[in-house]
């Protein structure tokens, strides 16, 4: 068996953290040991009375978290994913938002809907949906006024001449919001069935604080996500954020603009690759024109020189018959003093033993012939 390396290992378990779902958006218990800050980043260790674990308050999540719940000795939940480090073979906990012990409700229900819907298979890979290639309409499930619609539509026309883009004005926060969700992602459904084809669905929203994207967590939001015959494309909060609705969805993107770019395909670009294509194209026809032309160049001269040394060789043959034909031409033979014998039926007698003594016979020389009676026969 050959080796690996200890980056390859590294490598591999830090690719198997990172892709399990139970290690993102987790809430984890503990008490906060040795904080400290460095930069706009601050660092401690969270633990219990068994072990600890290091964890990281990274300066682009610091601004959404209550740093004040992050002291020496305090007891708080930390939602997190996990971040581990392939270089040292090490890892630790990436915090994203901090709840005070006995103020994690939301954190709480997250936690129960995810277990129950996981455990229902609703999570399972072999339920994921290909998200078309080359959609003809695609549709936006999210707020009409929000960033997130401008952004999604700034995206997919500045790389996509061919797609139309279908909004469906939808509530993403407060009360009503998830029935506005659902009855919105139904509603694209049945009139895909109906005529109105829609190829790939995009649902989200932009950031916002846990309670702002609560309606993406909620089971029935989950559920018409995962019943959608159209490909869904969950793309709510910042790249930090994880609801329910990423785990369900067939595809998740980092933000609203990330979901329009994976939505769609750059005509432009496939547009110049095509008449690259076409370019090389013609110029490989035209070499191929060239080469085949020269082939048969090539190919017609050495047919011609056969066919010129074939038409050589028979005429010098006929030039060798027509000489043999003179020199056996009987009348050159009779030219030289000899004469031919016939009998009366014209047939020539080849020798004195087929001559007849009182018969008459033709005698044929090369200026005439004459008949005579034989009288006499003389054989050797």
């Amino acid at each position: 068996m050959k080796p690996v390396t200890v980056t390859q290992v590294n490598e591999y378990i830090a690719k198997k953290l990172r892709d399990d779902m139970n290690l993102r958006r987790l809430p984890v218990e503990g008490e906060v040991s040795g904080f400290s800050r460095s930069g706009r980043h601050y660092y401690f260790t969270l633990k219990d009375a068994e072990s600890q674990i290091r964890c990281a308050i990274w300066g682009q999540n610091a601004s959404g978290i209550d740093m004040s719940l992050v002291e020496n000795g305090k007891k708080i939940v930390a939602i997190c994913d996990i971040s581990p480090y392939p270089k040292n073979g090490t890892y630790s906990l990436s915090v994203r938002y901090v709840e005070a012990v006995g103020e994690g409700d939301l954190a709480a229900e997250f936690r129960r809907i995810k277990e129950k819907l996981e455990k229902e298979g609703l999570f399972d890979k072999k339920y994921k949906k290909p998200i078309p290639v080359f959609p003809y309409r695609v549709g936006v499930i999210t707020s009409s006024t929000g960033a997130a619609i401008e952004d999604i539509r700034k995206i997919i026309t500045s790389k996509n001449d061919f797609t139309d883009i279908l909004i469906f004005p939808t509530a993403v926060q407060g009360i009503g919001a998830v029935n506005s969700i659902c009855e919105n992602i139904r509603a694209a459904n049945s009139l895909s069935r109906n005529g109105i084809k829609i190829d790939t669905l995009i649902v989200g929203r932009g950031g916002g604080s846990p309670e702002d994207l609560a309606a993406f967590n909620d089971e029935d939001v989950a559920r018409a996500i995962f019943e959608s015959e159209i490909p869904v494309i969950s793309a709510v909060g910042h790249e930090i954020d994880f609801s329910i609705s990423d785990f369900v969805a067939d595809a998740r993107a980092e933000t609203p603009t990330a979901a329009a770019d994976m939505a769609v395909m750059d005509t432009f670009e496939l547009q110049e690759e095509i008449e690259r294509s076409k370019r090389i194209l013609l110029t490989s026809i035209d070499q191929k024109i060239t080469a085949e032309r020269r082939v048969l160049d090539s190919a017609s001269a050495l047919l011609l020189t056969g066919m010129r040394s074939k038409l050589a060789e028979a005429s010098a043959a006929v030039d060798k018959a027509v000489i043999m034909l003179r020199e056996n031409d009987p009348r050159r033979v009779l030219s030289r003093g000899y004469a031919a014998v016939t009998d009366r039926n014209g047939r020539i007698v080849p020798n004195a033993a087929g001559i007849r003594v009182g018969e008459e016979y033709d005698i044929v020389m090369s200026d005439g012939r004459f008949s005579a009676e034989v009288t006499d026969v003389d054989l050797n």
